[in-house]
């Protein structure tokens, strides 16, 4: 019963190796790579300026994180230059309910802790 257990989890491995490998290989080159273009840069400073200037409530270092990982998001996609800005803002709006959060607990008077 045992060589019976090893050949179906050898089978299943095998099966879900070969899986994953096709699939991850034929699926690869819809992904554009996170490679610093000129214009991708130029494109990403010209969001970190604008939605600091918009949400003014949000440090820059958070905007500028927000950026990165709205063109991390953005470049698993195959138009990832067209999806760009709006998941900046969209990561942005999330950093800026954040900080306001932090902000009005920190300003509350009355701080429960949990033991």
């Amino acid at each position: 019963m045992k060589t019976r257990m090893n050949t179906a989890e050898n089978r299943i491995d095998q099966s879900v190796y070969f899986w994953t490998k096709n699939t991850f290989m034929k699926s690869r080159k819809h992904i554009s790579p996170i490679v610093p273009i000129p214009e991708v840069e130029e494109l990403k400073s010209a969001l970190v300026r604008r939605l600091s200037d918009e949400y003014a409530g949000v440090e820059t270092r958070l905007v500028y994180q927000a950026v990165n990982e709205a063109h991390a998001l953005a470049s698993l996609t195959p138009v990832p230059l067209l999806l760009l800005p709006s998941l900046a803002e969209e990561k942005v709006q999330k950093a800026a309910a954040w900080a306001a959060r932090q902000r009005l607990l920190l300003q509350s008077d009355s701080v429960a802790f949990a033991a």
